[in-house]
């Protein structure tokens, strides 16, 4: 009797101690099971590595090269020594590209432009967005390009100096509706008093310093400030991504080696057309600029290329000229950086 007590109250703890224990397990906390909650509902689990972030840029993993001549106008050859005057720590190794997009000029503004530059005859359609006007001058319209001559006569005085001329190519972009947003201030590309002429160039306020025509308005002007002739080849313009540029050192070395494109202002009795141009040349600036990139028509950028100018001196003369070397700016035509 006393043996069955003590086994009852044996077994009598053993299950207040289980049930203690069972307690304790209830307040512990529960790990959670090893598995993947999808984030979206319906989504599949997967064990795969998550794909890593693309940093390729919104514009193309790769740009297309730049527009630069393949060989001068002259047919010169170059078999330089270079040298070089200036300090390549001070180049960016980083800049902005720049979307261009065409612009088509509506039936609605051509005649506008009609209006505007005085020309008193109807638009006559020549194809699909182009219209072309003869009157009082003439007026030829199409896609990114616009082209005005007057029928002013020349007259015998003198040409305006640089700046008036300036001043009234701007004047007349305005008062035509040819002026458009982010245009940057003009320069005299040239000037002959023989021909009384003297051409105005504009560029894109941003970027600066475009090399190539596109994007870019030419007006020509006579004695007096006439308005001659007007070409406005325009496009919208985006700032895009930022691009890592090539060492400025790399380019140097290009440079070096002649293998970027050069541009003399060598007279051509000293240098005639198709020979090959020896001397030595001291570049003294190293610049940025941006010329257009990819097919007409197609998907179009502005580009930074590396300009190298100084000056060159002919092999058996002491004579001077100004020299300039353009070499593209990024490397394997650059992936955006971020």
């Amino acid at each position: 009797m006393h043996q069955r007590m003590l086994t009852q109250s044996r077994v009598g703890k053993l299950a207040a101690l289980l049930m203690a224990l069972f307690l304790i397990s209830l307040s512990l906390p529960v790990a959670a099971p090893a598995t993947t909650v999808p984030a979206t509902p319906g989504a599949e689990v997967t064990n795969e590595e998550p794909p890593e972030e693309d940093t390729t840029g919104e514009i193309a993993p790769e740009l297309p090269p730049p527009d630069l001549p393949t060989i001068n106008a002259q047919g010169w050859t170059f078999d330089l020594d270079s040298n070089l005057n200036t300090d390549l720590d001070a180049v960016p190794t980083q800049t902005a590209v720049y979307t261009i997009r065409r612009e088509v000029t509506t039936l609605e503004n051509a005649q506008r432009l009609v209006d505007a530059l005085g020309i008193d005859a109807e638009l006559v359609e020549q194809g699909e967005n182009i219209w072309s006007a003869n009157g009082n001058g003439s007026l030829f319209v199409s896609p990114d390009y616009i082209q005005y001559s007057s029928q002013e006569p020349i007259g015998d005085g003198e040409l305006p100096s640089d700046k008036d001329a300036i001043a009234f190519a701007s004047e007349f972009l305005r008062l035509s509706g040819l002026l458009p947003p982010n245009l940057g201030s003009g320069s005299v590309a040239m000037r002959s008093n023989e021909a009384k002429r003297i051409v105005v160039n504009f560029g894109p306020e941003e970027p600066g310093n475009v090399l190539s025509a596109y994007p870019g308005i030419s007006v020509t002007l006579g004695p007096g400030g006439v308005v001659l002739e007007a070409v406005k080849r325009w496009a919208t313009i985006q700032r895009s991504d930022v691009y890592q540029l090539r060492s400025a050192n790399e380019a140097w070395q290009q440079v070096q080696s002649n293998q970027g494109y050069i541009e003399a202002d060598i007279p051509e009795d000293d240098a005639p057309a198709g020979s090959t141009i020896t001397g030595t040349v001291t570049y003294n600036n190293v610049s940025i600029a941006y010329t257009t990139a990819g097919p007409a028509g197609g998907d179009q950028y502005l580009q930074p290329i590396f300009v190298f100018r100084g000056r060159i001196r002919l092999e058996g003369s002491d004579t001077t000229y100004a020299i300039r070397t353009y070499v593209p700016a990024l490397a394997n035509t650059g992936a955006p950086v971020g």
